[in-house]
């Protein structure tokens, strides 16, 4: 049995985790970002003072045995009255989080109601609010923000919390017991980043004896990463969690031209992300899927949709013939 750790948040981490629970005799812990705080998960975050639940909501779903009618009440969204733009799992979690008074608990419990497959761990217990401080001293408060905001006009100087984010124990466990850490895809600063700077973190990552997995963004998010090549993304990792990842899966497969012109319109030019990194570490191979996503009617997030994202039984299986090699 192979102890398998997963890092992110948001679609990225749904993407992995709903082709890894396919994969025999492994044991999966989703480590799940707390930072989020746009959309639904803002408002319950503002108004219930809970911890987000939207990513963790996500991950459950992913990994949930359950029927196909609880994965769809789990993400169905409210479209008019006073709910309008929330999703039943969001409010769901909030409440248990209300009824156990702890998030990790409540998560725990619905865990158990919705089957789920392996464990599904916020990364930290404490309140996550990302900042960023740009090269000109302005300062980006909250993950919505930065999520909105162009980065690289100006420049990152840092990357950090406005309080003491320290990493839950429980997630700590599973990475010095992981044989496979996989980090992302995703959102690199908003979903990936949030992740790698919480206390306690890279510390862990260093001790624990798991090879690396880290399977590159198929697309540069506009303001952020615009431009940015495989080698950009190694070597920023590499630089957060402090030690070298052992696998690098590119893929090798061309967007269809509708894809392209649709990320286009959101992302703007520089959206691929150019395969420059001639490394024995790197695997090469098809990894894109060819749905195009459909935008939830009554959502409030402002977040763009992605239009190119992993096929999860491609990147499941390209995982597996490197944990079973």
């Amino acid at each position: 049995m192979k102890n398998i750790v997963t890092i992110g948040g948001g679609t990225g981490s749904y993407t992995v985790l709903s082709g890894l629970k396919n994969i025999p005799d492994i044991s999966i812990s989703a480590l799940v970002s707390m930072s989020d705080d746009g959309g639904s998960t803002g408002v319950l975050r503002d108004e219930l003072g809970v911890l987000p639940p939207g990513d963790v909501r996500q991950c459950l779903v992913a990994l949930s045995d359950h029927s196909d009618v609880m994965r769809k009440l789990m993400n169905y969204r409210f479209s008019e009255g006073t709910l309008k733009g929330h999703s039943f799992g969001n409010i769901f979690l909030a409440a248990l989080e209300k009824v156990t008074g702890d998030f990790v608990e409540g998560v725990e419990v619905a865990s158990e109601i919705m089957k789920v497959y392996g464990k599904v761990i916020p990364i930290t217990k404490n309140k996550a609010e990302l900042e960023i401080t740009l090269l000109n001293g302005k300062i980006l408060e909250g993950e919505n923000a930065i999520q909105n905001a162009n980065l690289q006009d100006v420049g990152i100087k840092d990357v950090f919390y406005k309080n003491n984010v320290e990493l839950n124990e429980n997630a700590e466990e599973a990475i010095l017991k992981a044989d496979y850490i996989i980090l992302g895809p995703g959102n690199y600063y908003c979903s990936l980043v949030p992740n790698l700077i919480v206390e306690g973190f890279s510390k862990a990552v260093c001790k624990s004896k798991a090879k690396i997995i880290l399977p590159i963004n198929l697309t540069n998010k506009l303001g952020h990463t615009t431009d940015w090549k495989v080698s950009n993304y190694v070597n920023s990792v590499e630089k957060y969690i402090g030690r070298l990842v052992d696998f690098v899966l590119v893929n090798n497969q061309e967007p269809s031209r509708e894809q392209i012109e649709r990320y286009k319109l959101e992302e703007g030019a520089g959206v691929l992300v150019a395969d420059d990194f001639m490394d024995n570490r790197v695997t090469r191979t098809a990894l894109l899927s060819h749905v195009m996503p459909i935008v939830i009617k009554g959502d409030i997030s402002p977040n763009t949709r992605g239009f190119i994202r992993h096929n999860s039984k491609k990147l499941a299986d390209c995982i597996e013939k490197i944990i079973n090699s």
